[in-house]
């Protein structure tokens, strides 16, 4: 029984111990691993007319310029929930289970959405799904990297038997802020480019 907890004890520090890279590629293999799961289910997935009745619509309203237009309240709330959730989980040593897992869920939705666009409306419906999760992609999805590693570390450093510390409060804010620059102008972009732009592509593709 003693060799077994001691055991168990290094093999907490080894992996408390890892280097940002190691841990970078352990969520990274986690997004793909969830992403490659929702290109499947969708792909796979029997059709639906109702979804695809609803979608058009969407779309033609939307290339129509009716379409709904987020509040600054939802948009806000859209792009910060899944790093927010991620640094909540860094402030227990469930996260080291739960943030890997976080960063599956987020590959897997973003690819489902994605590729049901994809799927029901073909090279039209691929644009659409740029026009609506570019900013998603390019912005909260780094973003979200960078803290979810962050919060990853201090998961593993909570661990009984870990090698490190926490760190300092101080530190981590200093690390995360860009984070909330690169936030606050993914909510511009996205109250104010993106509508344009979607509506655009809904209507020169999709409802032509």
């Amino acid at each position: 029984m003693g060799v077994a907890v001691r055991r168990t004890g290094k093999q907490i520090g080894s992996v408390s111990s890892w280097d940002g890279l190691t841990r970078l590629a352990v969520l990274a293999v986690c997004f793909a691993v969830g992403a490659l799961g929702g290109f499947l289910f969708s792909a796979l997935g029997v059709e639906s007319p109702e979804l695809t009745d609803y979608l058009r619509q969407y779309f033609q309203s939307a290339g129509q310029g009716g379409g709904l237009e987020p509040s600054l309240g939802a948009t806000i709330w859209d792009l910060i929930r899944w790093p927010l959730a991620a640094f909540l989980l860094g402030l227990a040593p469930i996260g080291a289970a739960g943030v890997p897992l976080l960063m599956g869920g987020r590959g897997f939705l973003l690819a489902f959405a994605a590729t049901t666009f994809a799927r029901l409306f073909h090279l039209p419906g691929v644009a659409a799904a740029l026009a609506a999760f570019g900013v998603t992609v390019l912005l909260a999805v780094p973003v979200l990297f960078v803290v979810a590693e962050d919060a990853f570390r201090q998961s593993l450093s909570r661990l009984p038997g870990a090698a490190s510390p926490p760190v300092h409060w101080s530190d981590r804010a200093r690390a995360l802020a860009p984070c909330a620059g690169l936030l606050v102008l993914a909510v511009a972009l996205q109250q104010t480019v993106m509508p344009a732009l979607f509506s655009a592509v809904c209507a020169r593709l999709l409802i032509s």
